[in-house]
This record gives structure tokens, C-alpha cells and sequence, in this order.
């Protein structure tokens, strides 16, 4: 046994042990580079969005050069790409948000492929489920300044993209798709009461002004 043992340690068996520590170190390495560029576009994501909320001009160019090169990172380890999902949700919750209030526009699939060709039609559904909670926030905003035309409208906007992403039950192939389905209903009946109560205020506030003339 002795012998065996010796001839084994002797043995050349392990002599690629340095090619596979250089492999596992360059893969971990990458992960970490995806890791860092989608933190970045997350939270680009979030600074666009504020500065729409602020009424500020944006640009999506740097975020969909991101996009695209976090993207190039993966080709080597597909394993990889279960990373772009949370970068390419934000995108999209960042990109309709700012085409819906600033032009009053859903944008298709089609449309955000077109700027963002690595985007995945898995990403866009649950982007845009992510931005019915800010449409909320627009409503609640229009809410406070009595700005019912506006809080109309974002409030049917919701309504038509939780329609729309209802058309879904891929709850195999999308992953996470029913917990946010589930968010946004209760996001769509919260704001529908919210406005609901908002314009029988707003009547009763009138009506006590006709009285006080």
C-alpha cells in the first residue's frame, strides 16, 4: 500500500493542475468584471430614473453600450448570463418610464431591441412590470398637485401594461414573472382606489367652492 501511495504521489496525474487554476481564476475573474459592470447599470438605472422624476434630460446611450458590452462578457461562459437579468429589467423599467412620460408611449419589444440588441424578451416583460411602481409614483405626485388629466392617464397606463403583462403565465421560462405579477396587481388596485377617492375629493372641494361664492 506504501508503494502504491509513493508511486501515486509520483505519479504525473496532477501535472495540469496549473492550467486548471489559471481556468478557474481567469472565470472567476470575468464573473467579477460581469458583476461590477451590471451593479454600474443598476444603479445608472436608478440615477436616470430619479433625474426623469426630476423632470431633467437623459440619455440611455452610455446604459445601452453597457448593456451590450455586459453582454460580450458572457459570450465565453454562457453560464454567465443569468447575471443580466437585474441589469436588463432596470433598463427597460428606466426606458418605458421615460417614454411614457415624456411622450405618452409604451415602447414595444421591438423598439428597445432596436437601441438595445442584446435585450431579451424575458427582460422586457418583467422591465415593464418593475415600472408600474413608478407610474404609482407619477399618479401620487399628479394626486398631490390636483392634476387630474395626468393622473388619469397614468393611472390607465398602468392598467393597460398589467393587461398586458398578464398575457403571460410563463411562470417556467420566466423566471420571477408571478411575484411580479402579483406586485403589480396590488400596485394597480392600490393607485385605482387612490384616484377613485381623489376624484370624489376633488368633486366635493368644488362643489364647496360654488357654495362659498
Amino acid at each position: 500500500m506504501e508503494k502504491n501511495l509513493k508511486n501515486l504521489k509520483n505519479s504525473d496525474k496532477f501535472s495540469n493542475q496549473e492550467e486548471l487554476i489559471d481556468f478557474f481564476e481567469y472565470k472567476d475573474l470575468k464573473r467579477e468584471q460581469i458583476l461590477k459592470l451590471s451593479r454600474e447599470i443598476v444603479r445608472n438605472c436608478g440615477i436616470v430614473i430619479r433625474k426623469i422624476q426630476k423632470d431633467e434630460e437623459v440619455s440611455f446611450n452610455e446604459l445601452t453600450t453597457d448593456l451590450n458590452n455586459l453582454y460580450s462578457h458572457t459570450t465565453e461562459f454562457p453560464e454567465f448570463r443569468k447575471y443580466l437579468g437585474t441589469p436588463q429589467q432596470e433598463y427597460v423599467e428606466a426606458k418605458a418610464y421615460h417614454l411614457i412620460t415624456t411622450y405618452k408611449k409604451v415602447p414595444t419589444y421591438a423598439e428597445l431591441k432596436e437601441e438595445c440588441e442584446t435585450l431579451s424578451k424575458e427582460s422586457y416583460i418583467l422591465g415593464l412590470c418593475d415600472a408600474i411602481g413608478e407610474l404609482r409614483r407619477k399618479v401620487l405626485d399628479c394626486i398631490s398637485k390636483d392634476n387630474k388629466d395626468d393622473a388619469e392617464f397614468y393611472n390607465e397606463t398602468m392598467e393597460v401594461l398589467y393587461d398586458f403583462i398578464m398575457k403571460f403565465d410563463y411562470y417556467h421560462v420566466i423566471d420571477n414573472l408571478r411575484r411580479k405579477q402579483d406586485v403589480s396587481r396590488s400596485l394597480v388596485e392600490k393607485t385605482n382606489g387612490d384616484f377613485v377617492n381623489f376624484i370624489e375629493n376633488l368633486k366635493l372641494r368644488n362643489e364647496l367652492k360654488k357654495l362659498q361664492k
